[in-house]
Formats: C-alpha cells, structure tokens, sequence
C-alpha cells in the first residue's frame, strides 16, 4: 500500500458517522499496520462524559477503513486496544484500535456502501418501507407507532433536560455551523443544512444557545429547540442497538456501522438519538422495556426512514488534519 493509496483509504474511511459531526478518528500508517487513535479536542466532554460515542465513532472509522481496504481486495486484521487507555503510541490520542494487513480478500458487499450512506434529522417521506428480511442479533427494530411515540416523547424530555445546563448548551453551540460564513462549516459539526433549520431558526437557535436562554425559556420558548417528536414519529423504524456489555465502545463501533450501512442499502438515512442512551434512567428505562437481556448494553438508538435527494456535500475534515 503506497501513500496514496493509503490516502484514498482514509478519505473513503472518513465518510463514518461521529456525534456531532466532531470526526474524533485519526490515522497513521506503519508500514503494513493503521493505528486508529482518538482525539480529546474532539471528545464531547459534557455530552459523553466517558467517551462512549467518541469510542463508537472511532470503532466505526476502524469498520469503514477495514472496508475500504476491502474494496481494493485487502485483507485486514482487527485489535482493539481501547481499554488499554494509551494515549503514549500517538502522542495527543487515546489508542483505539490497530488494522494489521493480511492476505488478499474479496470485497465486502458493504463497501459500497460507503459513499452512498448519510444522516437525515427528518422528518421522512411517508409510506411502507420493505424492511422484509432485515434482521440483527444486535438491535430490537421498532416500527409500531406507538413505541415510536413513546420514544419520541422521551427523547425531547431527556434532551429539554440535558440543554437546561449551561455547559451542555455551550458545548451544542461549539459544533454547529449555523452561519454561512462559519469557518468550519466544510470540515466538521452541523451547518443550517444539515440540522434543517431555515435562516431565521437558525438565527434563533444561536441566540438561544447563547446569551437569550434565560428569557427565552422564561417565554417558554426554549422547548423547541429540542423537539424532534414530529421527525422521530415519522420515522419508518428506530433500531435499538445493543452489545454485550462486555463489548468496548471502539468493539462495538463496528457492527454499528454495519448496521447503518445495511439501512443504507434498504434506502433508508439515519439519524442518532444518542441522548437516550447516555442519560442512565432513560438507557434502563428503554432496555427493560424491550426486554433487553441484562448481559446486553444499549449503545445507540437510531431513528431511520426514506428520504428524497441525498445532500449535496458532507463536512469533513482535510486529511491534513486526520492522518497524524
């Protein structure tokens, strides 16, 4: 594998999903090995205090890298090296994981997939879906509506509760890219775009993050800004992703991804709802309802529906900035 080469690899790989957009997956090549690490700059400190979402991103960067060699008929070994917390190997990262070349393989049937997959808040087009043979030993696919609403309404609650901290809204705001002129809005976070905010909510979204909370949500405007019941109602299914407990989040990344590459092909886009799984009553409250065996830990819920037109572009950082 030439430089180039190597190149290509990581920019295929770069199309993994991460909370926020905030890309937390760096790269460096050893000869025959890919050393994923994680970076804290890019670590959601308040919103995933322990780095699980960072983890999952870096675990599916991995995936996605595996699957790109793949595309080029490479075969790839996998180690994950999360738990051993190494943040010497790259100075400035957490280790995460290591992809040692091996013998030549046949391509993934996902790899395609790559380009093609994106994320979409909703809300989506209406109508049946064929889900008719898509099936995970690691996630419960919910498509009744009123597990769909009993989610949705959980959802808003929960996140109403996480903005109502300072901390949290400051670290929101940090990763969008609400202004057209933001000079990030190419590389990382949530433009106007994205989030589907029109001009004027996006004016108002900034200010309400920002110094206008306090008046806003004693005008009662603030509930707004986490409601996404009507996307998440509108969704065709949500999939509650779940692991053995015993999984790292980097291990767990990599079905993850799979897992969305999969409703890609189906024609379905995504989008997260990781704030279900971080607040700790609402994770317990959703796996005992479901069923979930004790053995198994919820990593991700994941709303997924059809949508129309797929985005014209994707923020994604220079590789400059990714391979170290």
């Amino acid at each position: 594998m030439h430089n180039d080469e190597f190149r290509e690899i990581v920019r295929e790989a770069q199309s993994a999903p991460s909370a926020l957009n905030t890309q937390p997956a760096r790269w460096r090549r050893k000869g025959d090995t890919i050393l994923i690490g994680c970076d804290p700059a890019a670590m959601l400190k308040v919103s995933d205090p322990n780095g699980v979402a960072a983890g999952l991103a870096c675990g599916a960067a991995a995936e996605a890298t595996v699957l790109a060699l793949s595309a080029r008929r490479m075969g790839a070994g996998f180690t994950d090296l999360w738990a051993q917390d190494d943040r010497a190997t790259l100075p400035g990262l957490r280790l995460a994981a290591r992809i040692t070349l091996e013998a030549q393989t046949d391509p993934d049937p996902l790899a395609a997939q790559l380009p093609k997959r994106f994320t979409h808040r909703g809300p989506y087009q209406p109508g049946p879906v064929d889900l008719y043979g898509w099936t995970r030993r690691d996630a419960v696919l919910v498509t009744d509506a009123a597990r769909r609403g009993w989610l949705a309404e959980m959802h808003d609650r929960i996140m109403m509760a996480h903005l109502r901290r300072p901390e949290a809204r400051r670290e929101v705001l940090s990763w969008l890219r609400l202004s057209p002129r933001h000079p990030r809005k190419k590389y990382d976070g949530l433009d106007r775009a994205t989030m589907r905010l029109s001009p004027r909510a996006a004016a108002e979204a900034r200010a309400v993050l920002g110094p206008m909370w306090r008046a806003a949500d004693m005008m009662g405007l603030t509930d707004r800004l986490a409601a996404e019941a009507a996307q998440i109602r509108s969704a065709a299914v949500i999939a509650l992703f779940h692991r053995p407990v015993a999984d790292s989040p980097v291990a767990a990344g990599r079905p993850y991804l799979r897992l969305l590459l999969e409703a890609s092909k189906l024609g379905l886009a995504a989008w997260p709802m990781g704030v279900l799984t971080v607040d700790q009553a609402a994770r317990a409250e959703i796996s005992t309802t479901v069923g979930l065996d004790p053995e198994r830990r919820l990593m991700q819920v994941v709303r997924l529906g059809p949508v129309g037109e797929r985005p014209e572009t994707r923020a994604r950082r220079p590789l400059d900035e990714v391979i170290v």
